[in-house]
């Protein structure tokens, strides 16, 4: 079909003035801004949903990762700290975290689970970004950039102001689908078409339901329902509870549930006495979520899926009868889009080895991949590896970092990388780097590591 046009009349346009521009306060962009705003720069921070904090807040995904891969929790190695870890911190201060919940029968590896309230969380992470001085634009979208060379030199945005441009000396793209890099003109790989070999899908949607009985689910499901651990949290009175549920081994008797072609298993937490607060299932719908069109087909269908897979599980599995459906993820959880081809992407075959860099900004020991399907995806010892400055360095372009799932093109790898303590991981390095850079005024491959390094000892990353 061909596309017609119109040209826009010329305009002036007003220009907000930063040293960093961020796309994106997911994840990774919440903790690039703050980082960045930290080591003294002036940062804007753009963000199209009206809360800033990406998965966890519009997810509720908890976090399995900040430790590295071991079987034994009492003498496993942290390797994530740094602002990430201040903000669990701060959300167990606040009531709203579980802490860290053992996990040694986890087939991951992973020995140590974190899930966090996304209702606190979404105060916790505001009050971060305001006490750092960022300036955010919520309810807002990205939609191009002006450049010179292989430089950017705006970033256009667009909100109840109209349409802004946000000049700055350096770019984090933090949007998730690589929307800078895209406008840029910086080589993107797709991933999403193969992401059904890995696992669910591209794309998921988390969300809950109330009046859960758990001791029934768990007793009157002895082959559908397992309770994989449980602990004390943050929350005063409130023990978390992680549960395995799959319909597979008795499809039968959970019929309903099997008939909606979901995925084999569903991990389940509750935080909260009478709720299974975050299910996470709701087989995704395969498509290329970095497109309006296909973007909008998938979130309502998955609405509609996860509609009758709360329905199913009200119908035949006991426990649920009373319950209902009490919330859901205000956006689609999309686990890949395309990749930005970087200076430097990590292989699975560099992470099983546990490899180190000599121009690390952190350190990272999880793989989402692994379990006895594909054992080849387990990190050697220690349980770690590095992730290199060069993977944040959008290739072709002299001032754009990339921080989150748009980075890492292998996709055994990107089963890793885009897991939520990593992405952080990348948005502090990020967030240090293009500080440094602007006000050193030179390009993101200019800047001395010995310095970055400092600097990222000084915001208590973990290097070592």
């Amino acid at each position: 079909m061909n596309q017609n046009y119109i040209i826009e009349p010329e305009k002036k346009i007003p220009v907000i003035e930063a040293d960093v521009f961020v796309a994106g306060a997911g994840t990774a962009g919440c903790i690039a801004a703050i980082a960045a705003a930290r080591q003294g720069a002036r940062v804007v921070l753009a963000e199209k949903m009206p809360v800033p904090g990406g998965t966890y807040t519009n997810g509720g995904i908890g976090a399995n990762s900040f430790y590295a891969m071991s079987t034994a929790p009492a003498t496993a190695k942290r390797t994530v700290g740094g602002i990430p870890y201040e903000l669990n911190q701060r959300l167990l201060e606040a009531g709203g975290g579980t802490g860290y919940i053992p996990t040694p029968e986890d087939h991951h590896h992973s020995p140590f689970r974190f899930v966090a309230d996304h209702e606190v969380y979404k105060g916790v992470i505001s009050e971060m970004l305001m006490e750092a001085g960022v300036t955010v634009y919520l309810q807002t979208m990205f939609c191009g950039v002006l450049m010179e060379g292989d430089s950017i030199t705006a970033a256009l945005i667009e909100n109840k102001d109209g349409r802004s441009a946000v000049t700055a000396r350096q770019y984090i793209d933090a949007s998730g689908d690589g929307d800078i890099a895209k406008f840029a003109g910086v080589e993107q790989v797709p991933l999403w078409q193969d992401y059904h070999k890995v696992c669910g899908g591209p794309t998921g949607l988390v969300f809950g339901m109330a009046g859960v009985d758990t001791e029934r689910m768990v007793a009157e499901n002895p082959m559908g329902a397992v309770k994989l651990s449980e602990a004390k949290t943050g929350i005063p009175g409130v023990t978390a509870e992680q549960y395995a549920f799959t319909h597979a081994k008795d499809p039968e008797r959970y019929k309903a549930v099997a008939d909606l072609d979901m995925r084999l298993f569903t991990s389940m937490s509750s935080i909260h006495k009478g709720e299974m607060t975050y299910i996470n299932n709701s087989k995704g719908v395969d498509c290329d979520a970095s497109r309006a069109d296909e973007l909008s087909r998938a979130e309502m269908e998955m609405r509609i899926k996860i509609m009758k897979f709360a329905s199913a599980l009200k119908e035949c599995v006991p426990g649920f009868e009373d319950a209902y459906l009490s919330w859901a993820s205000t956006q689609l959880g999309i686990r890949a889009t395309k990749a930005t081809v970087c200076d430097k992407t990590l292989t699975q075959e560099e992470i099983s080895a546990a490899t180190r860099f000599e121009d690390e900004i952190g350190l990272y020991g999880f793989h989402d991949l692994f379990q006895k399907a594909h054992p080849e995806c387990e990190i050697a010892a220690p349980g770690f590896y590095g992730f290199p400055y060069r993977m944040l360095l959008a290739k072709g372009c002299a001032n754009l970092f990339m921080a989150g799932r748009c980075v890492t093109t292998d996709l055994k790898a990107h089963m890793s990388t885009r897991n939520v303590p990593g992405c952080q991981v990348m948005g502090q390095g990020a967030g240090v780097a293009a500080a440094l850079c602007a006000q050193k005024g030179c390009a993101s491959r200019e800047l001395p590591y010995p310095e970055l390094r400092q600097a990222l000892l000084e915001q208590d990353v973990i290097l070592d």
